[in-house]
């Protein structure tokens, strides 16, 4: 299990220093699997049901879905894998192609044999769900996409490597009791519960994770309308300005639709999890 990991990885701290991870729900199962070159860690609730997989944010792991994923496992087996540099997976290689994780989430459900799965992607994991659905449209069942960025890619974004390397390593460092205050304190609307499936993912998070090649991704107005799916995005609240320029992008989906999450942040399921869960609900109930 996850916690065990942690444990041998935790060396010499002391135990005092640390807050247990949540358990991981009875039923649940992880395994590995090689998918585009590399090994690639799974989470999976389980059972002969839809499939439906959830590709993560930056920083995050496969159980930072955890208290999300409950509201959906009746009636879903939900994969939750952790992306390269991320969780357990291998981490990524200093000269990756920008589309490496979005071949990557094609090649595990290749490699779990899932048939038309629904895919739902946060912030990094919806550029990696868009551009997948956008390569191989035939393949899923729907694309959901929480809080992607719509606007056109900046070239340079996300400042000095080096220095962003040495922010994730200073995280790395950090121990689970100081991270869930840090979360408790900058975001408390989330919860104790979700602080503590989101704390250890930042000791997991691999620095090269910060030679990714964020800018030479397509920006989704290019990707849209080539995703043949049904299609979900659940966005962060804004005004109205803003808000008319999203669904201006979104209406380049063919099958799409834009939920604007009153009083969400980038974290739209877990600033607003009742509504984000309502309007996934009602989105899945339609297809």
């Amino acid at each position: 299990m996850r916690r065990n990991v942690f444990l041998s990885l935790l060396g010499s701290l002391p135990l005092s220093a640390l807050i247990a991870a949540p358990p991981v729900p009875a039923g649940w199962s992880d395994g590995f699997v090689i998918a585009n070159g590399i090994r690639i860690h799974y989470w999976q609730t389980g059972g002969t049901k839809p499939a439906m997989v959830m590709a993560h944010g930056s920083s995050d792991d496969g159980l930072c879905w955890t208290n999300f994923a409950k509201e959906f496992s009746a009636d879903y087996d939900i994969v939750m894998f952790d992306a390269r540099g991320h969780g357990l997976s291998d981490p990524p290689g200093m000269n990756d192609p920008a589309d490496a994780q979005a071949e990557d989430l094609a090649a595990l459900i290749r490699e779990l044999k899932l048939m038309k799965p629904i895919v739902m992607g946060h912030s990094m994991g919806s550029a990696s769900a868009a551009w997948f659905a956008a390569k191989y449209p035939e393949v899923p069942r729907a694309i959901v996409l929480e809080d992607p960025f719509l606007g056109p890619r900046r070239t340079g974004a996300g400042g000095d490597r080096e220095q962003r390397r040495a922010r994730i390593l200073a995280t790395n460092n950090k121990t689970e009791a100081e991270l869930v205050a840090q979360c408790l304190k900058g975001s408390p609307q989330w919860g104790q519960s979700e602080c503590e499936v989101w704390a250890p993912s930042k000791r997991l998070h691999h620095p090269n994770t910060a030679y990714a090649s964020v800018g030479a991704r397509p920006a989704m107005g290019e990707l849209f309308p080539k995703i043949a799916a049904p299609t979900l995005i659940l966005k962060a609240d804004a005004d109205a300005a803003v808000r008319a320029e999203n669904e201006k992008v979104a209406a380049l989906l063919p099958k799409g639709k834009i939920v604007h999450i009153p009083g969400a942040g980038h974290n739209v399921r877990r600033d607003r999890k009742a509504d984000t869960v309502a309007a996934l609900k009602t989105f899945l109930a339609g297809l």
